[in-house]
């Protein structure tokens, strides 16, 4: 019998998943929608958890359902997340300017997933790679260009529009 506690991992991890899901997705009711599929799913399967790392469980089932969600999507392209999506980005409360929000958006997910994962929640690339299913140095090349190309849109942004970062 598996260790799993579903109530337990939906107060001490929801929070967090929902806030990898909406960094995603950028979309509040679609992430909500991730994150209780994806304890629905972590309860179903409980018994293929291995008891290491609840964790990194709960955030790979959440990342895999969230680029199965992008997958299906076709008529908003991330690229493409204009001002209404970036007022229903900004009722979670990220701390992040709306250029961060675009420049985050105009990312490819597991590039998203690779920076807010470092950048907020401090994890390491060994970490990043176990959740994310990448082997470390993909993990660590793949966010290093990610950081550039963010960077690179935030430059851009100010030069365009002066925003403030």
């Amino acid at each position: 019998m598996s260790g799993f506690n579903l109530e337990k991992a939906v107060e001490l991890y929801g929070r967090e998943l929902f806030a990898r899901a909406w960094a995603l997705l950028c979309d509040w009711h679609e992430a909500e929608d991730a994150v209780q599929d994806a304890f629905v799913s972590a309860y179903t399967h409980r018994g293929s958890f291995d008891g290491r790392s609840e964790r990194a469980w709960l955030h790979r089932i959440t990342y895999n359902n969230c680029m199965d969600r992008l997958r299906r999507r076709k008529d908003l392209p991330l690229e493409e997340l204009g001002e209404a999506e970036t007022g229903v980005c900004d009722r979670y409360d990220t701390g992040y300017s709306p250029a961060v929000i675009r420049a985050l958006a105009g990312l490819k997910p597991v590039d998203r997933a690779l920076v807010l994962g470092r950048v907020q929640d401090g994890l390491s690339y060994a970490e990043l790679a176990e959740r994310l299913g990448l082997s470390e140095d993909a993990a660590r090349k793949r966010y290093e260009r990610a950081k550039k190309r963010l960077a690179e849109s935030l430059r851009e942004a100010q030069k365009e529009g002066g925003y403030e970062l």
